[in-house]
């Protein structure tokens, strides 16, 4: 008997702990609104320079540029921090 009440709470203990660490329902997102004027603005053709090391390195080669409008620097690996892209938008 007393082995059966230890199974169950074992049981029980593992749900609950389970029930905890599982992975919550997605969230819905909104779908953009269309615009329907005729000045619509192009979107933006970024195109990728290089990988820096470091984040400050990446942000001032894209500051110091003189052929681009835009610049962004994004983590380009699967590990974070790991090296940045440099992704501009040409004038």
């Amino acid at each position: 008997m007393n082995i059966r009440r230890v199974f169950y709470s074992v049981l029980a203990g593992g749900a609950i702990a389970a029930g905890g660490l599982a992975v919550p329902a997605a969230q819905a997102v909104d779908a953009p609104v269309a615009t329907t004027t005729s000045t619509a603005v192009a979107a933006d053709n970024w195109e990728y320079v290089g990988d820096f090391f470091w984040q400050s390195d990446c942000h001032a080669a894209g500051a110091a540029g003189a052929k681009w409008t835009k610049y962004k620097c994004i983590n380009g690996s699967a590990v974070p921090g790991d090296d940045y892209e440099l992704w501009v938008v040409y004038k």
